[in-house]
């Protein structure tokens, strides 16, 4: 997580928008249940009376709730005594009484809590039928046992009787009521939704922006690995590092900037709102705890096969690489059982995870609805008795309701959230590897400058080892390589040819001894500098994407004249003859709509298209029938005549390099014979022995 939040940090002012606003989304959605609660209780079960100190009373009725009080005086100097036949304006409304009327003065001091009292006993004196003017209070108070916390409800009752009787419309009280509340409830509503959006664009924003950051990172860790850190990964790991891990890692993100902020603030904000009802309050301590423990009891068996999943997902994509890299090799074998078969047992094994995470994760689907209508049945059975007594409204049972049904979800999103994190924090594990991974080969801190001439290339003393190997793969190797001269390597597979040649532009170091250019160490000049002077066909011919011009130029700026330059140097014009699109023809990915040989004639054209001091040609003449290879190389000779440019040819045929300045022979890591083709042929058995298996004596001749 440590690693996670140091993509989050620079986004801090955008976390705290969020928090924002979705702090108000959390107090909007959860003041709705309250209006909900008003609407039902005060608006319906209340008619729209909300008041406990009656607007306008008639005379008559003032008169029998004096009786039950003996703060008669300061009631009545609260109230203005309007005769019948007149107007007064009460509750914003200008009505004329029948009858005498107290009207509540605008500047009314609150005296509910003495007037209240004789509400409730002269309501109760209508509702039993008693006489109010004899009735005895005791008798009264006996029938408001346990109904003491009740007194402003049955006010409220009492006083939309009072109301009819002043000749006021309760209906149109109760309908503005409504209208009102209503209104109020699509505001806060709209308030919710607004803030909602705002924290959705910027939480899905936020994590997009990281994600591409992240990936980035990735792919440029990746490019400066050198051959060493690349024997650490498989290409199959890091393409899923780069897309899947990255996109678990978004979606983490996401969910942490909208759950993680809202879930325990919803949650708490309700826990606060649901200990308002004690008496159904540990309705919802009982679901919490079931929840709680279904989430350990899952997590248990699930959260350790996470990892194993991610390494099956490289398994699956390093197997399909290669099936789809060689399935010409396994047609021609006919070997398509043998393959499927590899693949659906390590398919199989995926399957079998991921479905038994599936089915645990699944489980708590069932468990949410199986606790969320257990709970609105509880809530229903027990509420009812509590509205049964009078203790609780129904509106009350319905916010009640709903704040228990918020914090539930809270913690549904929590337990998302705690099967999510374990998972996507193995992917973040992953790419952390990546990036952290120290590179073995790098740029001293004063590097020195290589001059712009091209100079001598010297191998001295050189032994080299892979990495964590005890065994030289090169030993003692010592040549030199000067401007114009075209320097070859040939020896038996293994002999350490290709090796030399990756040394040169450093993707591997030197293990003993030194590598000179210019009289500079290549060890001690910057990268960018030493690749800037060398023009590298790989073993492989490796084409990109796009069209040959794209290929050739590989995002450098070419002039038409090197570009046409390299193409006939790399006999690549019968390629552009052959399309009518010529240099824009064309290029799938890897080349796989060229032959061998077009795709090796192409990667050579981009090796030549930019001016270079060394070439070298890891053994990229193979494919190359006889005639184009000899036009090629009279072609480079002349090239390098011009430019005095230094060649490093590796190869197995004897043809390629018969005319090079300097052969070296490799055996096993070391060199056996260095010198012409014809010093060589008098003088090295190693290469009398592959030129004899090569060339006939007329030819060797």
């Amino acid at each position: 997580m440590k690693y996670l939040f140091r993509y989050i940090k620079p986004y801090l002012l955008v976390v705290m928008l969020i928090f924002v606003f979705t702090f108000i989304q959390v107090q909007t959605e959860l003041a709705l249940p309250d209006y909900m609660a008003d609407i039902v209780t005060d608006g319906i079960q209340y008619a729209g009376i909300t008041e406990t100190i009656p607007s306008a009373i008639t005379a008559k009725d003032m008169n029998e709730i004096l009786l039950f009080t003996e703060d008669d005086e300061q009631i009545l100097n609260q109230y203005t005594l309007i005769k019948k036949g007149n107007k007064a304006i009460v509750n914003n409304k200008e009505v004329e009484f029948k009858d005498d009327v107290y009207v509540l003065a605008d500047n009314f001091e609150d005296i509910s809590s003495i007037i209240e009292t004789p509400i409730v006993y002269t309501y109760i004196c209508h509702q039993q039928n008693f006489d109010v003017n004899s009735v005895d209070v005791s008798s009264i108070e006996a029938s408001l046992v346990g109904l003491e916390d009740n007194y402003a409800s049955m006010a409220k009752l009492y006083i939309g009787q009072l109301y009819k009787n002043v000749g006021l419309n309760c209906e149109t009280i109760q309908t503005n009521y409504i209208l009102m509340a209503g209104l109020k409830m699509l505001g806060i509503a709209a308030i919710s939704v607004v803030a909602q959006l705002f924290t959705t664009y910027l939480a899905t924003k936020t994590a997009a922006k990281i994600a591409t950051k992240m990936r980035k990172e990735v792919f440029e860790k990746v490019e400066s690995f050198s051959s060493s850190e690349f024997s650490k990964f498989s290409t199959s790991s890091l393409i899923t590092r780069t897309g899947n891990d990255v996109t678990k890692a978004q979606q983490l993100i996401q969910m942490m900037l909208r759950m993680m902020l809202m879930a325990p603030m919803m949650g708490l904000t309700a826990v606060f709102k649901v200990s308002q009802y004690p008496g159904v309050s540990w309705l919802l301590i009982v679901a919490i705890c079931i929840i709680v423990s279904a989430m350990i009891v899952l997590a248990v068996f699930a959260v350790p096969k996470f990892e194993i999943i991610q390494k099956l997902v490289d398994k699956i994509n390093s197997i399909t690489r290669e099936y789809l890299d060689g399935m010409l090799v396994i047609r021609a074998f006919n070997s398509q059982k043998q393959e499927e078969e590899k693949f659906d047992e390590t398919n199989k094994e995926f399957r079998k995870i991921d479905r038994f995470v599936s089915h645990i994760m699944n489980i708590m689907g069932p468990v949410m609805t199986l606790v969320l209508n257990g709970l609105t049945v509880a809530i229903t059975w027990f509420a009812a008795k509590q509205i049964d007594m009078d203790v609780m409204s129904i509106g009350d049972m319905m916010a009640f309701s709903q704040y228990a049904m918020h914090v539930v979800m809270s913690f549904m999103f929590v337990t998302v959230m705690f099967f999510m994190i374990p998972r996507s924090l193995v992917s973040i594990r992953r790419i952390e590897e990546v990036i952290n991974t120290k590179n073995t080969i790098l740029d001293v801190d004063n590097p020195e400058t290589l001059p712009i001439e091209n100079g001598v290339l010297s191998f001295n003393n050189v032994t080299f080892r892979y990495p964590g190997a005890s065994e030289a793969v090169l030993e003692n190797i010592n040549f030199e390589a000067n401007p114009g001269e075209t320097v070859a390597f040939i020896g038996s597979t293994g002999s350490g040819k290709s090796t030399i040649i990756k040394l040169i532009p450093r993707l591997f170091d030197v293990s003993e001894g030194s590598i000179t250019y210019c009289g500079h160490d290549i060890r001690k000049v910057k990268q960018s500098d030493l690749h800037n002077k060398i023009g590298y066909a790989t073993q492989k011919a490796i084409l990109f994407t796009g069209d040959i011009k794209s290929n050739i130029e590989f995002g450098r700026q070419i002039s038409e004249q090197d570009l046409n330059e390299a193409i006939d140097i790399s006999q690549s014009r019968n390629i552009l003859e052959e399309n009518a699109e010529g240099v824009n023809t064309p290029i799938t990915q890897g080349g796989s709509n060229v032959s061998g040989g077009q795709k090796q004639r192409i990667s050579i054209a981009r090796t030549l298209a930019d001016k270079k001091n060394i070439y070298i040609f890891d053994d990229s003449f193979s494919a190359l029938d006889y005639a184009t290879d000899k036009k090629l190389r009279s072609e480079l000779n002349n090239l390098i005549s011009k430019t005095k440019s230094t060649v490093l040819i590796v190869a197995q045929r004897i043809s390629t390099i018969k005319n090079a300045d300097k052969i070296i022979v490799l055996d096993e890591g070391k060199i056996v014979g260095q010198g012409t083709y014809k010093e060589l042929l008098a003088n090295c058995n190693v290469y009398q022995q592959i030129a004899y298996s090569q060339l006939s004596k007329e030819e060797l001749a």
